[in-house]
């Protein structure tokens, strides 16, 4: 895992680029990351099938300073990073809530926390879930996430974007099924 020194190498020489970027944004072994203003609310009335892509319509909903979207105990929305990320081939990243959100309930990861060398120029998307009693306010460019970023041994010979089934996602995206069962030989 890259520490405070070993980030502002990796964002100088662009192995990693985060847009907008602070300096503020860099912890002792993290950087953090911030909510984007959209976000895909999935509509209740469908039963999920993997195996006919049977998935739940989204409702986009843009959130700001004045009107934040309420996240209900049990409560789940998608949403993505403020900051657009590139990662070099020779790097990865986990993406994980803030304990301070945690606290309160709120988690922003349910399990797709590994981000791919080769995600480029785009935000990362956030699975925003609301295990606490209480509703909780979502305001756009609020503190959510922390990225703790690791070097590879080797440089990644499939980087995401090439072949990866989010790449064309420029934002927050529903989800896609294709090939999701063990394929028989």
């Amino acid at each position: 895992m890259l520490s405070d020194v070993d980030l502002r190498e990796v964002l100088s020489t662009g192995e990693l680029v985060i847009t907008p970027f602070s300096e503020e944004m860099i912890r002792a072994a993290g950087i953090t990351l911030h909510l984007s203003p959209t976000l895909l609310v999935p509509q209740p009335g469908v039963v999920v099938d993997l195996k006919h892509g049977t998935v739940p319509e989204h409702e986009t909903v843009t959130i700001s300073g004045e009107e934040p979207y309420r996240l209900e105990p049990g409560g789940f929305v998608l949403g993505a990073t403020f900051e657009r990320v590139t990662v070099g081939a020779s790097l990865g990243f986990f993406i994980e809530g803030r304990s301070t959100l945690a606290r309160v309930g709120l988690t922003i990861v349910q399990t797709a926390m590994l981000v791919y060398p080769g995600h480029r120029d785009r935000g990362v998307t956030l699975e925003l879930a609301n295990h606490g009693p209480n509703p909780i306010l979502l305001y756009p460019e609020m503190k959510v996430a922390r990225a703790a970023v690791f070097r590879l041994e080797t440089e990644a010979a499939e980087l995401y974007d090439d072949k990866g089934k989010y790449r064309e996602q420029g934002s927050v995206g529903p989800p896609i099924f294709r090939n999701e069962f063990r394929r028989r030989e």
